[in-house]
Parts: structure tokens; C-alpha cells; sequence
């Protein structure tokens, strides 16, 4: 039922959003993308993953715009990482999912501050704005008051943009950090976008080469790889590697806990920040993960990265980076993550996970050791 509502509600704004901004377009006619802006607006909300997906699109504005004051506007969680990012001068924090998620989209005080914040972005009067993904950014984007916006047509209420560029994200589509980048310019993305400020204690003494495992997965239980073969994995590579570090939130606690039957196994599951996870990963020699946000921001840091995919297309959620390796077993179901809820599984048994062998990820591991 809550669902139900809350898809009514949604396709009912966007409804009313569509009709607003064409009847803005209507008043107010075309306009032009200023030849040399001094002020660039970036705007992606959603999960770790996503948003460092999105800081290819930053070093992409700032390539096309060197002289630009380039500001960046996602969820406060990940501002860390996007301040880390050399392309960003400045990072606004906006809690999107504070009015589309339920039942915080029925709290007033969220509309309120959003309102504030969108009022905010609009007496700034920036000269480009650019919705990464999604309805709420595009939204964002064509409240902004800026001179020029942009985005993907598909993904937002029609009339958002000036500049409404064709595609959407898709199943065997380009991947995410391309998809953002070409929102700016027809380039190749960066795959290496964050850059670490100091090295985590945690692990600055542990012995080389340190491989680090990240078990956890909080968009959907069909990303999990069996503990079972985590484990296997571990023992395969102790004898190989100089450390092994176990990374993650309470969700990723059960995995490590199976894994501490050795000292050279080091659990740091529930014990780093933001901040120093950063520092763990820029450390990492190569880091294992599921297809989560420390995958893909052990990417952006320019680690080698072997990441483990069933539900999702390695096209588009892969790691991207040639230097990086991806790996999933090809079923008739899969991939079957269709981008609108978390990854689970229909049939309730996930195969495409549990046949993925450990011997297979070890030797990818081993690999980019070499």
C-alpha cells in the first residue's frame, strides 16, 4: 500500500512539474549556453556508488571549463569523498531522499528545507547547472535559476532542460561514470577522480601486499557473495599476500567474524569513517569487493579493484577501469537489477553469486598482484 501511494505521488508531481516547466518554456523561449561560464552547478543524489560514478562528470566540467567555480551538490553522507575530488571547489550538502523517501516525504520541515535550499542554489545564479540522474536532480536542476541546464530527457519531467540529451541508463548501456561525463563533453571518463589526504592508521603497518575485502552490500541481499566463499577465498590468499583487511558496516560484521580464525586477517568492519576508509582503501594493493560504494571508490582512488557482480550488468555498474577486473556467471535471468529498488532475487536463490568460485576471484586477485 505504501508503495502504491507513494508511486502515485511521485508520478503526480511529476506530472505537475512537467506541465510548470513547460509553461515556463512557453513564456519565456529558448535560450543559449553561455560561451565562457564562471559558475557550474553538478547535481546527483542516491548511494556512495552512484555519486562517485558522478565525479567523472566534475573532472570532465573542469576540463571543458578550467576557469569555472565548479560547485557539486549530493547527500551530506558522501561529502568526504566528493570534497576529495580536485576537480570540486565546492560541495552543497542536500538531502534528497529526505523528500522521496518514505514517510519522510510527508514531513513539512523536509519541504521546507528543501524549498531553502533550492531559493539558496537560485540567488546564486549560476551560469550552467547539470543533472546527473534522476527526476529530484532534474528538478533541482530546472528550479536552479541557472542560464543553461541539462540533462537526460528520459530521466527527468519533460521540459526540464534546455539541453535535453537523448539515452538513459539501461542494461548493456554505457557505464555510469560515462553516462555522467557526456552530460559535459563527448570524452572518455576519468576513472580515477578522488585523491586520498593521509594514510589510515589502521593499516599503514601492515605488511605488502594488503588486499583488502569488502562483504558487505546495503542496496539488496542478492549483491552478496556466499560468507562461505569469502572464507575460502581468505585461506587461499593468507599464504600469498602480506595482509588481508576486512572492511564494512554491521552488515558485513557476520563475514569478518567467519574470517577471524587468523592473525593475519585484520577485521576493521564497523571501526573507519568515511574519512578513514578512504585512507584503508588508498593503501589497498587490490581491494575485493561486492558492487557497492567502496568498489567503486577504491576505483576512483586509483586502486585495482575485482568486484563482484550477479544481479547487476558489469556494462554499466562494473568498476570501468581496464586496470580493474569484473566478474559474474552468465544466467538466462541475468542481469536482472532493473535501477528502481534493491538488488534481490525473484526466484529467492541466487546462483548467479553462489557460482561465482572462489578460485576464480583468487586468481583475478592474483593477477593484478603480478
Amino acid at each position: 500500500m505504501k508503495r502504491r501511494a507513494r508511486t502515485w505521488l511521485g508520478h503526480g508531481l511529476w506530472a505537475l512539474l512537467s506541465l510548470g516547466f513547460g509553461l515556463r518554456r512557453l513564456i519565456g523561449g529558448r535560450r543559449r549556453l553561455p560561451t565562457d561560464p564562471q559558475s557550474v552547478l553538478i547535481v546527483r543524489f542516491d548511494l556512495m556508488g552512484d555519486v562517485v560514478n558522478a565525479l567523472s562528470a566534475a573532472t570532465a566540467a573542469r576540463a571543458r571549463w578550467p576557469r569555472a567555480h565548479l560547485a557539486f551538490m549530493g547527500p551530506p553522507a558522501w561529502q568526504p569523498i566528493v570534497r576529495r575530488c580536485p576537480a570540486v571547489d565546492e560541495v552543497i550538502p542536500f538531502d534528497g531522499g529526505a523528500v522521496t523517501h518514505w514517510p519522510a516525504v510527508l514531513n513539512p520541515r523536509a519541504w521546507a528545507k528543501a524549498v531553502g535550499t533550492v531559493r539558496a542554489i537560485r540567488a546564486r545564479g549560476f551560469d550552467v547547472a547539470v543533472s546527473i540522474y534522476g527526476p529530484l536532480a532534474g528538478a533541482v536542476v530546472a528550479l536552479s535559476g541557472a542560464r543553461w541546464r541539462v540533462g537526460y530527457r528520459a530521466e527527468a519531467p519533460a521540459w526540464s532542460f534546455d539541453q535535453a540529451l537523448p539515452g538513459h541508463r539501461r542494461n548493456g548501456g554505457p557505464h555510469e561514470a560515462e553516462l555522467a561525463t557526456r552530460v559535459i563533453r563527448h570524452s572518455d571518463p576519468a576513472w580515477q577522480t578522488v585523491e586520498a589526504e593521509t594514510e589510515s592508521e589502521l593499516v599503514a603497518r601492515l605488511p605488502r601486499p594488503l588486499v583488502v575485502l569488502h562483504p558487505g552490500a546495503t542496496h539488496g541481499e542478492a549483491k552478496r557473495w556466499p560468507d562461505e566463499h569469502w572464507a575460502t577465498l581468505a585461506s587461499d590468499l593468507e599464504p600469498k599476500v602480506g595482509a588481508l583487511a576486512v572492511i564494512g558496516l554491521a552488515d558485513a560484521r557476520p563475514t569478518a567474524d567467519l574470517l577471524a580464525y587468523s592473525a593475519a586477517i585484520h577485521d576493521l568492519t564497523g571501526r573507519t569513517s568515511l574519512d578513514e576508509l578512504i585512507g584503508v582503501l588508498a593503501r589497498a594493493d587490490v581491494v575485493v569487493s561486492t558492487d557497492s560504494g567502496p568498489g567503486h571508490l577504491a576505483r576512483a582512488l586509483g586502486r585495482r579493484v575485482v568486484m563482484l557482480h550477479g544481479p547487476t550488468d558489469i556494462a554499466i555498474h562494473g568498476p570501468g577501469d581496464p586496470a580493474s577486473r569484473a566478474l559474474r556467471v552468465d544466467l538466462p535471468c541475468g542481469p536482472c537489477y532493473n535501477f528502481d529498488r534493491p538488488a534481490e532475487c525473484r526466484f529467492g536463490d541466487v546462483l548467479c553469486m553462489r557460482w561465482l568460485s572462489p578460485e576464480r576471484v583468487r586468481d583475478a586477485v592474483l593477477e593484478l598482484l603480478r
